[in-house]
């Protein structure tokens, strides 16, 4: 079953993804670039438990970006949910009933290995339940590469405006390395622990961004990407 969409791992393939304003002088834009590496990691976990059907669906990033000034700035994000579903219940159009789920987020950020061949998040997080409730989340994971990092490039460039060439010339490329991945730990709901058994439902992803905005000498835009 599919996480929701604010918990699943959304990889995205960059490219030439920009926007421009309308040109201005030259003298008020400037050449800059910004470069982006970050590294993600995702599980999903499906347990029975008699009647329970306990899923647990966990994303976590570490992200270094450098902005126009050449400042390094690094940001983690962890999001947890579980959900709990009466097995025994007679199943819907979107499967068992849910009787509870908790869901909460944190900028805890994923630890890994230089060469990524081990990843790993802890973290407490104030969450709340589907009562509305104050809930004490905290996880303790770590995720292990089954296979080798395939590797993804996309690069591309152009003018914008796209309908002149005396605004900003923008390049943009992006290097990726994905990977399957084994994830286990354990999660504590309220202090209650409930261990994760290991789950190949589970993914590694590395992303290096980059993206260079040349002013025309004769004009300029300014340019987001």
């Amino acid at each position: 079953m599919p996480p929701p969409a604010r918990f699943a791992l959304v990889v995205v393939t960059l490219g030439l993804l920009v926007a421009a304003l309308p040109a201005t002088a030259s003298a008020e834009v400037e050449d800059w670039q910004r470069v982006v590496r970050s590294r993600h990691a995702s599980a999903v976990f499906v347990q029975l438990n008699g009647c329970d059907q306990v899923e647990v669906y966990v994303s976590a990033t570490d992200g270094k970006y450098v902005n126009r000034r050449g400042a390094v700035n690094k940001q983690g994000l962890l999001g947890v949910l579980i959900q709990v579903r009466d097995a025994c219940a007679e199943p819907g159009p979107k499967g068992y009933p849910v009787v509870y789920s908790a869901d909460g987020m944190t900028l805890d950020p994923l630890g890994s290995t230089p060469r990524f061949g081990r990843a790993w998040v802890a973290g407490s997080l104030e969450g709340t339940d589907d009562a509305g409730a104050a809930v004490q989340l905290r996880v303790d994971l770590q995720w292990r590469p089954l296979a080798e990092f395939e590797r993804g490039r996309v690069s591309g460039h152009g003018w914008f405006p796209p309908e002149e060439k005396r605004g900003a010339w923008v390049g943009t490329f992006s290097h990726t390395l994905t990977a399957p991945a084994v994830a286990w730990g354990t999660l504590w709901v309220d202090g209650r622990a409930l261990a994760l058994e290991p789950t190949h439902d589970a993914l590694l992803q590395q992303v290096r961004y980059a993206c260079k905005v040349i002013q025309h000498p004769r004009g300029g835009a300014e340019v987001d990407c």
